[in-house]
């Protein structure tokens, strides 16, 4: 799907011969990406028909596997909160509380994707689409309760892209209209407010690219484009959610060059992919040059720190997904640096934690130092090329033999967990070996100390829970609970994708970029 997708970075008409053709060419891309996105999605985890269905724990403890139900761990989950999940395309939430497990209706052979809850774990929403590519589909959006009861379809809305709740209240963000061109405000069980829409349509104000919300809550953030000179270009406006004129943060014409990193394509349309509103840092956003509807390798970061400021950029990271940049509370930083290796994920890549003072990142200890078993299996490094993709390894121990990956913050943001891999050898060998390998750190914010978590390899996304004392984690297709004890894992649900040739990053995203936030969410209290 994102190779199809790196195709689109060529030049467009001349906006002087066709302007209103341009808009809606622009206007057809972005919006077939978005929604081809959410049909592969679907299409990699289609499942069987919905049917409801609900499991109380009781006594058994276990969830048997079925060709229906995946196997779950209720008494493994119990006292830790709130789980939502896709299995085989089929939402579940397990409410860790109650013991309970509960299948999440979706439309006939439609199946569903990016379950989140609400910050206070009242309310989880997840998206339905149907499973094809053929053509942009129907997403609908769904609320329900945090236990996955009283599930129902939010009528009347044309559903783009799900930004989310808002930080401090029960107030989910989309990004809909008939072309991208309005940000909705959701209260449960379902009344919608738009907080902005694009007036005159898309041919004469461009299309949303993204939104996100401040930290207070208080104003969403929405980043908007136009293709022809006569429009405002690249455009990122904070929205008082309670009303109110926007104040414009960032502005950039069609026929601007973002400063120091787009040039030499002779178009420059800068688009700006929002990527957070974080305390202390300001609004960030990737930059896309010339059009491009993604940057598939190394993507600028860049951060608006005050309305109307100058734009810095921080890092060059990859864009694909969320699990490339961390940020935690009163301005904890920590992205997942990639270097001129690309978007090979098992190369250059090194999680980086970042200072407010000198706006600098920094590899935290031993980011790129591997140490321990490597069973790739990949040709002699006799003939260097393209064809191969084999790259100059340090030995075991020394800087460069690992890359690092899925940065998390604890809530306090004092501990950062992320993963630490060998180098991956060659793009053209089977990865198998190399997922295997992936072994969960935490590196101490106050000590600058590093450790390994747990003793299990293949882990993926560590993400932490309230307390600070568990990690929930990805491996072998299936959702893992480590405590930071050192306790051994064990596995609440299995299996997360359709069946097992699609298991693993190869299956699912481009050069082994999942999208994991469309699998699953955790709230904990």
């Amino acid at each position: 799907m994102l190779l199809l997708e790196s195709r689109d970075r060529r030049r467009t008409p001349d906006p002087v011969d066709d302007p209103e053709a341009l808009i809606e060419e622009a206007r057809r891309r972005t919006r077939l990406r978005r929604r081809r996105r959410a049909a592969f999605v679907a299409l990699v985890l289609a499942a069987a028909a919905a049917i409801a269905y609900k499991v109380s724990g009781g006594g058994a403890g276990v969830v048997a596997q079925t060709a229906s139900t995946p196997l779950v761990n209720l008494r493994a989950f119990a006292g830790r909160g709130e789980l939502a999940f896709v299995s085989r395309g089929v939402a579940w939430a397990l409410n860790g509380e109650r013991g309970t497990l509960r299948r999440l209706p979706e439309p006939a052979r439609w199946t569903a994707s990016n379950p989140v809850f609400s910050h206070d774990g009242r309310w989880l929403a997840y998206v339905t689409a149907a499973s094809t590519l053929v053509t942009p589909t129907t997403v609908e959006l769904w609320l329900a309760h945090g236990d996955g009861s009283g599930a129902r379809v939010v009528r009347g809305l044309d559903v783009d892209q799900l930004v989310g709740w808002s930080p401090t209240a029960d107030l989910l963000a989309v990004i809909g209209g008939s072309a991208s061109s309005t940000v909705e405000l959701i209260r449960p069980p379902g009344s919608t407010r738009t907080v902005m829409a694009l007036s005159g349509g898309p041919s004469r104000q461009g299309f949303v690219q993204g939104a996100a919300w401040s930290p207070d809550g208080g104003e969403i953030a929405v980043s908007t484009n136009g293709f022809s000179a006569s429009l405002d270009g690249g455009v990122i406006r904070a929205y008082p959610v309670a009303g109110g004129a926007p104040t414009t943060w960032f502005r950039i014409g069609a026929r601007q060059s973002f400063p120091g990193t787009c040039s030499g394509c002779g178009r420059d349309e800068t688009i700006a992919n929002l990527v957070g509103w974080w305390p202390r840092w300001g609004i960030a956003f990737w930059v896309y040059c010339c059009g491009a509807t993604r940057n598939l390798d190394e993507t600028p970061l860049a951060l608006v720190a005050r309305a109307g400021a100058r734009p810095r950029v921080l890092a060059q990271t990859l864009s694909t997904g969320t699990t490339f940049v961390a940020a935690g509370t009163d301005g904890a930083l920590a992205v997942d640096a990639s270097s001129s290796d690309g978007r090979v994920l098992g190369q250059g890549k090194a999680v980086e934690h970042c200072d407010t003072v000198t706006l600098r990142c920094t590899p935290v200890p031993g980011a790129t130092t591997w140490i321990g078993p490597d069973h790739q299996r990949c040709p002699a490094q006799t003939a260097r090329g393209p064809s191969c993709g084999l790259v100059a390894i340090a030995p075991d121990g020394r800087p460069g033999s690992g890359v690092s990956l899925d940065p998390a913050w604890s809530p306090d943001a004092t501990l950062l967990a992320y993963v630490r891999a060998p180098v991956m050898k060659c793009v053209a060998c089977s990865d198998a070996a190399w997922d295997a390998a992936h072994a969960i750190f935490v590196w101490n914010a106050r000590t600058d100390a590093t450790r390994r978590v747990g003793l299990v390899d293949g882990a993926a996304v560590p993400t932490w829970s309230s307390d600070r004392r568990d990690l929930l984690f990805v491996r072998d297709d299936g959702l893992w609970l480590q405590p930071i004890s050192g306790a051994a894992a064990i596995e609440i649900e299995h299996p997360l994708f359709a069946s097992a040739a699609l298991t693993g990053p190869d299956g699912v995203d481009y050069f082994g970029q999942v999208p994991w936030p469309a699998q699953f969410s955790w709230w904990s209290r």
